[in-house]
């Protein structure tokens, strides 16, 4: 692991929004705008973290965390959803598909980076960042 962010999301506004952000922090953003080339870019560059929407082209975002929580080389990577649905349903199926954190959109980069380092420290992944 390292201290590489995969965002999987079509929302452009948000991924530029939220690369300035952790770049001006040192951190490498890595973009895919799809499910397929989001599982794709993961299992090459293993990334500490991956931020990705539910709904994507291609594949969606359940069907991808569930791929990689299912083999033991990604499995302990942090898997952040995010989406405008915030119903208990939708909630429970990204806990269902191995996501670690929920944050509904409209997403405030202060609090995505303030929850980000939330997740980081309970799962012991801080001094990757």
């Amino acid at each position: 692991m390292n201290n590489r962010i995969l965002i999987i999301s079509i929302d452009k506004i948000f991924i530029q929004q939220t690369r300035k952000v952790l770049e001006e922090l040192g951190i490498e953003i890595l973009v895919a705008n799809d499910g397929i080339s989001g599982f794709n870019k993961a299992r090459e560059s293993e990334p500490g973290v991956i931020i990705m929407e539910i709904t994507l082209p291609y594949m969606n975002g359940y069907h991808v965390s569930k791929l990689l929580k299912n083999d033991d080389r990604f499995k302990a990577i942090p898997i952040v959803f995010i989406s405008g649905d915030d119903d208990n349903d939708t909630i429970l199926n990204t806990k269902r598909a191995g996501g670690d954190l929920f944050i509904r959109k409209p997403i405030q980069t202060k609090i995505l980076l303030n929850q980000l380092l939330d997740l980081l420290s309970a799962t012991g992944k801080t001094e990757e960042f």
